[in-house]
């Protein structure tokens, strides 16, 4: 399911998406660490519940699209208790998209056994245990990053690093 969410986030425009099982809370999400996990699992409670309350009036009910000024946010039950949303930029391509999630609903639909197993999601990054050595080569980087990019670059290099030490034993 994560390779999912992650051809997701490869449509222009989106920023990312994010899983949510109505017992587990959140399953996966891709967004960048400024979304906190205990955000997206609030986020993802009141976007169940929508969907779900706009399923009594109107019972071919889709997609959710709650339009802001400076993002939209999409929403789909894949199944049941299997909620989708993505978070995208005004601009994005909401026919591709909503491709996309038709595509991924078919595909739960005729392989209803697939097991989704919650990952833990954290916005800080993993330990670095063992691996003091890198931190004034990670220190280095950063002040690099952060000259180029200004602000942007914390968050950046704070997600790249927390996907890069998941991945297991990193070394200089």
């Amino acid at each position: 399911m994560k390779q999912a969410i992650d051809e997701l986030k490869a449509i222009p425009g989106v920023v990312g998406a994010c899983l949510f099982g109505a017992q587990e809370g959140l399953l996966q999400s891709n967004l960048p660490g400024i979304f906190k996990p205990d955000k997206l699992t609030a986020v993802g409670k009141q976007l169940t519940k929508l969907l779900a309350a706009g399923r009594m009036s109107f019972e071919d009910l889709n997609d959710l699209s709650l339009h802001y000024d400076e993002s939209v946010v999409i929403a789909r039950e894949l199944r049941r208790g299997l909620t989708v949303f993505a978070i995208c930029d005004p601009s994005f391509n909401h026919n591709l998209l909503t491709m996309s999630l038709n595509l991924l609903q078919e595909e739960l639909r005729d392989q209803p056994d697939i097991p989704v197993a919650p990952t833990p999601v954290s916005s800080a990054p993993p330990a670095t245990e063992g691996r003091a050595d890198l931190e004034p080569l990670m220190t280095e980087l950063k002040a690099a990053l952060s000259k180029v990019l200004g602000p942007m670059a914390s968050i950046i290099f704070d997600e790249i690093r927390q996907d890069w030490l998941a991945q297991g034993g990193p070394t200089a």
